[in-house]
């Protein structure tokens, strides 16, 4: 009888981390799909609104421009334990990290949606030569740097037009 027991701890015990992880992948998986599904339906509501975000360096309409601002966003996103797990064993071997594809498009996107809103909030027609830019938050443990989140910051230039035709 103790012997079973034994060898049941010592499954238990071998077994847990991989249920641990296994469990963050399945969760995060779940979790990450909602918050997309979540964006989508927030980004197709402002379909078909004039309000374009674009990288140009110059307004897209010919018009007198009647103000200007500087409009940011910044959001930050942590991959899951499965997407570091996956992400270490990379690291060692080289490669693409496809686990964080869906977080890090997932970032880009929020603050990208979320900049397009403060635009269209504040009254701005267009917002031109948008930037998006990606810093890794890290900390350190036991003398390494580990990843902690990534930061995503958006910003442009917000402008709103004259409502004279010149």
């Amino acid at each position: 009888m103790a012997g079973e027991n034994f060898l049941f701890c010592q499954i238990f015990f071998l077994s847990l981390p991989l249920f641990i992880y296994l469990g963050s992948w399945m969760f995060g998986n779940l979790h990450q799909n909602k918050l997309l599904l979540k964006l989508e339906t927030e980004e197709k509501s402002l379909q078909g609104r004039a309000n374009p975000v674009t990288n140009l360096s110059k307004p897209s309409q010919v018009r007198q421009v009647d103000s200007s601002s500087l409009v940011m966003e910044s959001i930050s996103v942590g991959p899951s334990w499965w997407q570091m797990f996956t992400g270490g064993i990379k690291n060692l071997f080289g490669g693409k990290i496809h686990s964080y594809d869906k977080m890090l498009t997932y970032g880009r996107r929020v603050v990208i949606h979320r900049l397009r809103i403060q635009a269209i909030q504040s009254g701005f027609d267009e917002v031109i030569n948008l930037r998006v830019e990606t810093s890794m938050i890290t900390k350190k443990s036991k003398g390494d740097d580990k990843t902690a989140a990534y930061e995503f910051t958006a910003y442009g230039t917000a402008i709103r037009y004259s409502a004279s035709q010149d």
